[in-house]
């Protein structure tokens, strides 16, 4: 349904508009800028800028970036810049939205984070045979950084890329990755495979799991022994194929013994973490002083 629109009556600021100066129409003119102006006294065009870029600073002072900020906002991060350079006053529904809107969520751009666990979990990935620009491919560093990084040249990193590595090497540990060169590049370098950590890889205190010289076993040994040399084997670094070629056997009885060895190491952090957790409570109840000393 369309609506027709009626011409300009005298007596209407549309008329006047349009040309005519008739009494009535001039007098509708006065009348509207007389209401415009009290409206622009009222509530002045252009609003003092200070709580805006009080509030700017307080986000960028967390770590995040003037994009993330524009985009929680909605709008671009130009404006951001020039209230943080000292602009004077902003219109007072831009300053509305930035003074009602909760503010970015989400990983700071530029918070930073202690690099050990990356590092680990980069070298872990380098060690089951990942090059380097693959292990980059799902982070947001090129491959000639992520390599300064897993070389310790960067004690501290953004905390994106290290949640990136986390997600990464959550997808990666228990796939052996294609490049023979990547695992004795990092053999040569002594760097530590996915199983020599369990769940204490991002504490800068924790030490791998040491490994011994590989010695192997009767080729027809018991499918518990075989799962020992497995893990030894895959510990030192060794892929699928490699292990079913030194063993004899094929890649998928490999594979399943693997993923049997997987589930025993997590049944037994677990339990060991539980049973931590039952000794300092056991303290807690045997000393009670202890626990008021600490509080």
């Amino acid at each position: 349904m369309t609506t027709v629109r009626q011409p300009p009556q005298h007596g209407e600021r549309r008329c006047y508009l349009r040309g005519c100066r008739r009494p009535e129409c001039v007098q509708a003119n006065r009348r509207y800028c007389k209401q415009y102006r009290i409206a622009t006294i009222r509530q002045p065009v252009r609003v003092d800028a200070t709580p805006v870029r009080q509030r700017v600073e307080g986000w960028s002072s967390q770590g995040y970036s003037h994009v993330q900020i524009a985009q929680a906002v909605g709008g671009n991060s130009g404006d951001i810049s020039k209230l943080l350079s000292g602009q004077p006053t902003i219109a007072p529904r831009v300053a509305a939205r930035y003074l009602t809107s909760p503010g970015p969520t989400g990983i700071p751009f530029h918070a930073t984070t202690d690099s050990t666990g990356t590092v680990r979990r980069g070298r872990a990935l380098h060690a089951i045979g990942y090059p380097l620009y693959e292990i980059a491919r799902g982070l947001p560093v090129n491959s000639n950084y992520l390599g300064r990084i897993l070389d310790g040249q960067h004690p501290t990193i953004r905390a994106a890329v290290a949640e990136a590595m986390t997600a990464r090497y959550r997808q990666l540990q228990w796939k052996p990755g294609p490049s023979h060169f990547a695992v004795h590049g990092a053999a040569r370098r002594n760097w530590h495979g996915p199983l020599a950590w369990d769940d204490n890889i991002d504490d800068p205190q924790a030490q791998p799991e040491k490994t011994k010289p590989y010695k192997p076993v009767a080729k027809n040994g018991r499918d518990s022994m075989r799962k020992a040399e497995i893990e030894h084997l895959y510990l030192l670094g060794e892929s699928i194929t490699s292990i079913a070629k030194q063993l004899g056997g094929n890649e998928k009885y490999i594979t399943d013994q693997l993923a049997a060895v997987l589930r025993d190491r997590a049944r037994r952090a677990q339990q060991e973490k539980t049973a931590s957790r039952d000794h300092i409570q056991q303290e807690l109840l045997d000393h009670p002083d202890t626990e008021k000393a600490a509080a």
